[in-house]
């Protein structure tokens, strides 16, 4: 009965416009659910309909008494609309994915209306931005304008990236490891790989392989793009090897800005270095940069509803400040942890150190001694960046992350 692309006026819903275009309609056991497009500006709406409301709905049909001028010209405007979005519903109706409004509106409202996109998709952890990302590259595969892409992601993200489009895009994301680059893997013609940012960072013959020169990617997508910073080089470089030679770059990240604002716009600068230009390293800003909706996007989860614009997806939070001042006792202990990060840990990981056990310090002293033993027990032991990926495997918990790296960090003197 309703078919992608209809424009019906749907009589159960008299809040919405008085016709709607339909993106995707499914069968169900007793009607249909419809996703339909309810604003110019991509803001979609879920419709279930039983038979008897689906049988009250009004659809538009042709009937021969329209301007054959307007006709053409009307044809002509939603040819050209459909080059650079295209019927929305191909993707969602062969796959079990059933996005909620703000993946919807992500992909469909602003990522897919740029032919060539250059963005950074900033939602709070838990929102979905693998599912948006999966269903970007879907679409644009499927409207022509993407052939190959490559995923770059943490080493620890390989595995569920691949798990999320078998389940949801049908598979085809294909590892790129040492042995694939070896046994020349890349020159099979497959069209979606993903690679490991650990792998090639310390790789050349993986970043030889990679390179947009040697592949010709129409889209690269970073995971955890926040790492690229300049601080951490090999990252950096990698991130501008492949970002910066490719057309369309989609960043991902729920941190992306984390106090500092030249690594806030070196970021940027691999987004859309046309725009945004490259930074002095350690330089400050005097002014803090604001990108527009055309490369930006972040939203936090008490801010987001279902379809009918109410429903909130997650339950509301509430921070406060409470100040409660240290004992003399308690202050002078707050002052010897900080003494003790400046005398014994390497000058790159003091800012860190200071943080951390001034925060365990001013929570309690029974904190700060239970992370001295741990420091005690684990300095040393292993690579601060394996750590903290191992203790915060999918990057929800930074502070626990930053703790397993000053507990793991090495240390001036480890045996005063």
């Amino acid at each position: 009965m309703f078919e992608p692309g209809q424009r019906v006026h749907i009589s159960k819903c008299p809040d919405l416009p008085r016709h709607v275009r339909v993106d995707v309609a499914m069968p169900t056991s007793d009607g249909w659910q419809l996703f339909v497009e309810v604003s110019p500006h991509g803001t979609f709406a879920k419709i279930d309909l039983t038979d008897a409301e689906a049988a009250a709905c009004e659809i538009l049909v042709e009937d021969g008494a329209g301007d054959s001028r307007a006709l053409l010209a009307g044809l002509w405007t939603a040819w050209m609309r459909a080059a650079g979005s295209g019927a929305r519903s191909a993707v969602l109706a062969s796959s079990p994915l059933r996005p909620y409004a703000h993946q919807m509106n992500a992909v469909y409202g602003a990522m897919l209306p740029q032919p060539r996109l250059r963005f950074l998709l900033a939602d709070e952890p838990g929102t979905g931005k693998t599912i948006m990302a999966g269903l970007y590259l879907r679409e644009m595969q499927r409207l022509g304008f993407i052939r190959s892409a490559l995923v770059v992601v943490p080493a620890h993200l390989v595995t569920k990236w691949q798990a999320d489009f078998e389940r949801f895009f049908g598979g085809g994301l294909r590892a790129i490891t040492a042995q694939t680059v070896r046994e020349h893997g890349l020159e099979s013609g497959h069209d979606l790989w993903i690679v490991s940012l650990d792998l090639l960072s310390v790789n050349p013959s993986v970043q030889d392989a990679v390179h947009p020169d040697r592949m010709g990617w129409d889209a690269v997508v970073f995971d955890e793009a926040h790492r690229l910073t300049p601080t951490a080089v090999s990252y950096y470089q990698a991130g501008q090897m492949l970002a910066l030679n490719t057309p369309r770059a989609l960043m991902m990240t729920a941190t992306p800005h984390r106090g500092k604002e030249w690594l806030f716009r070196a970021l940027l600068h691999l987004v859309d270095p046309d725009v945004y230009p490259p930074v002095e390293s350690n330089k400050e800003p005097s002014r803090s940069v604001r990108p527009g909706r055309v490369h930006f996007l972040r939203r936090m989860k008490e801010d987001l509803v279902d379809f009918d614009g109410v429903t909130k997806l997650f339950k509301g939070r509430r921070a406060e400040n409470h100040s409660v001042p240290l004992t003399p006792i308690e202050a002078d202990f707050y002052a010897e942890a900080l003494n003790l990060v400046d005398r014994y840990f390497p000058a790159i990981a003091v800012p860190l150190g200071r943080m951390v056990y001034g925060k365990r310090a001013a929570s309690s002293l029974y904190a700060l001694a239970e992370t001295l033993k741990r420091r005690r027990d684990g300095m040393g032991t292993a690579m601060p960046s394996a750590a903290a990926i191992e203790a915060d495997p999918d990057g929800d918990d930074p502070a626990k992350g930053d703790e397993a790296r000053v507990i793991h960090e090495g240390s001036k003197a480890a045996k005063a």
